[in-house]
């Protein structure tokens, strides 16, 4: 019992510096601010991209992270285990250092033979990309680690094919924690500063997204407009968080 009171009051000590931060931005910001800034088409326009990048970068996750995460639930090898040390990585280094290493990269002659990703919407993908596909990978791992085997094998003996019952059972069973893990990957892909704007350049109307449009007003004194814009951000990172969980609640997959 005394464990959880103090348990409870250090949670209500993380809520209070969490919230007190957030309410604080909520009461400097102006309601003139806001409504310039929705009027701003530069705003609009780094809205646009942080969006559009952010969501190709999610996708990406999808593809690659959830059979990553697949693998390395299902096997246990030496291997395994080091790419799974290994995909930590890029959530362990600043991002800036990840933009540096992915311009040596993007300069090698036979990428700017494939493709010049410099300064453009694909290579803003790609580094968000590089930045946030270890959420998926991680949940999705979790996930199918709590779904045993044996669900797969009962479906192929009733006549499912292997993809089937993977795709009736141990998928649909590992739904919740992958999604989770999707959002957080989207999340962190529309809040990523560092590798975009070494790669993006951060050139306006081109490869600036919301973190590099407030870096820019507050570079340019203007810290009402950054806080406005900041405000924003919070403000559709929670509502979407709140909706996809309604959704899913809904249909009793919430995870």
């Amino acid at each position: 019992m005394k464990l959880t009171k103090i348990a409870f009051f250090i949670i209500l000590l993380l809520f209070l510096f969490v919230a007190s931060i957030i309410v604080n931005g909520f009461l400097q910001v102006k309601l003139s601010s806001m409504i310039m800034l929705i009027k701003d088409r530069a705003f609009l326009s780094a809205l646009l991209f942080g969006i559009e990048t952010s969501a190709f970068a999610t996708i990406l996750s999808a593809l690659f992270g959830i059979p990553a995460g697949f693998y390395l639930a299902r096997n246990n090898s030496m291997f395994s285990k080091f790419m799974d040390t290994f995909f930590d990585i890029p959530l362990s280094i600043p991002p800036l250092i990840v933009g540096v290493l992915l311009l040596g990269f993007f300069n090698l002659k036979f990428v700017e033979r494939f493709y010049s990703f410099m300064f453009t919407v694909q290579g803003a993908v790609c580094a968000q990309f590089f930045i946030a596909f270890p959420f998926t990978v991680k949940a999705s791992k979790n996930a199918f680690e709590l779904i045993p085997p044996i669900y797969e094998r009962i479906a192929m003996t009733l006549g499912a094919s292997n993809f089937k019952s993977f795709f009736d059972t141990t998928f649909k069973l590992a739904f919740n924690g992958i999604l989770s893990g999707l959002i957080l990957t989207w999340l962190r892909s529309l809040g990523e500063f560092g590798a975009t704007l070494m790669v993006g350049g951060g050139i306006a109307y081109k490869t600036v997204n919301i973190p590099i449009n407030i870096y820019l007003n507050m570079t340019e004194g203007d810290f009402d407009k950054g806080l406005a814009a900041s405000i924003i951000v919070v403000s559709l990172s929670f509502v979407a968080v709140v909706v996809v969980k309604c959704l899913f609640r809904k249909k009793g997959k919430l995870f």
